[in-house]
C-alpha cells in the first residue's frame, strides 16, 4: 500500500468558505505542506482579486504553485509547473 497517497487531503469548496484557514490547520496539525491547485492564485499581483492566502496567514506552512506566473496575459499550462508542486 502506498501511504503518501493514502495520506493526501483535498479541500473543495465556493469562494470565501474558509479553505485557507482549514488547510493551514490541517497541515499544522498533520505536518503537512500545502498545494495550490486554484488556477487563479498562481498569477503574481492578482492578490485581492483572488483573496490570495497572505503571509502571516500561511502561518509558517509551505505553499506551493502560489504566485508563480508573472503576466496574467501568459497561458499557464500546469504541465510545465508539475515539478514545482513536488
Amino acid at each position: 500500500m502506498n501511504t503518501f497517497i493514502n495520506n493526501n487531503k483535498f479541500i473543495m469548496g465556493a469562494t470565501g468558505m474558509g479553505k485557507s484557514l482549514l488547510s493551514v490547520v490541517l497541515a499544522t496539525h498533520l505536518r503537512r505542506e500545502i498545494i495550490n491547485s486554484d488556477k487563479m492564485p498562481v498569477y503574481k499581483g492578482l492578490e485581492i482579486v483572488t483573496n490570495k492566502i497572505t503571509h502571516i496567514e500561511k502561518q509558517g506552512v509551505r505553499h506551493y504553485l502560489l504566485g508563480l506566473v508573472d503576466e496574467v496575459q501568459k497561458i499557464f499550462i500546469p504541465d510545465a509547473y508539475y515539478t514545482k508542486g513536488i
